[in-house]
């Protein structure tokens, strides 16, 4: 299988946003490929300009899922809130950078600890996924890293698609976000020490293996995570139609 795809091609570029990126063209189970055009991860969409969001609106998307927390809507508001142009859904899941967990020491452990809490949450966002087969679904978060992160690495691992192509998806993210690395250090929690917070800003692929290896070990992979978490069985079949081409 191919373990990676020329990343120029999935990033879409906007003059408001870095991160946002079609996550279809890579080879999945059976000898298929993931569908172009179905599902985009992103970074925050506040700064988004008209012209960024026809591009948008013209991939054909039209369900917007932000998975922020309400301190970040208040100071950052999404471009899609209140527009008729998009459906748009607020499910917050946690924020990776206020987590008060002890036991939380790298980011692998904060995605660890959203597939065993967050369930309910995950159960709704791809729930609102699952609804809009036939259209476009573009989903983010503030860094378009570690929430999003996770919801793009279950939707590739539900396609069959490879464990080291998951891995460098999660990884593309810090060379997309290294002209806006400053601002986002600018929104530390003063809780949070500087050392460890730059460790948060980053995306060492040792993350996202921790994640995977919980993923596969704890629930047998996605499929049966998403079922774990209440997802019927007719939601998960639209979630692999929208995912694989025929």
């Amino acid at each position: 299988m191919t373990t990676s795809i020329d990343g120029n091609k999935r990033l879409l570029r906007l003059e408001g946003a870095y991160n946002v990126r079609d996550i279809g063209g890579y080879e999945a189970a059976e000898g298929r490929t993931v569908q172009w055009g179905r599902f985009l991860r992103a970074d925050g969409l506040h700064r988004l300009t008209s012209d960024d969001q026809d591009k948008i609106v013209g991939m054909g998307i039209r369900t917007v899922i932000d998975l922020r927390h309400a301190r970040e809507l208040e100071q950052k508001r999404n471009v899609f809130n209140g527009s008729e142009r998009a459906n748009y859904y607020n499910i917050s899941l946690i924020n990776p950078a206020a987590s008060s967990n002890a036991a939380i020491r790298s980011l692998g452990d904060l995605y660890v600890n959203m597939l065993d809490e967050c369930g309910p949450l995950l159960k709704e966002v791809f729930g609102r996924m699952a609804e809009a087969e036939g259209d476009c679904v573009l989903f983010h978060c503030t860094a378009g890293k570690d929430r999003t992160g996770v919801v793009a690495a279950l939707l590739l691992d539900l396609a069959g698609v490879e464990r080291s192509v998951i891995i460098a998806d999660y990884a593309e993210t810090e060379a997309n976000l290294s002209p806006i690395m400053d601002e986002l250090r600018k929104d530390r929690p003063e809780q949070i020490p500087a050392d460890m917070y730059e460790l948060f800003l980053g995306s060492a692929p040792s993350n996202m293996a921790l994640m995977l290896d919980h993923l596969h070990d704890a629930f047998g992979g996605a499929e049966s995570y998403l079922a774990r978490i209440g997802l019927g069985e007719k939601q998960i079949a639209g979630l692999k139609r929208m995912l694989l081409q025929p």
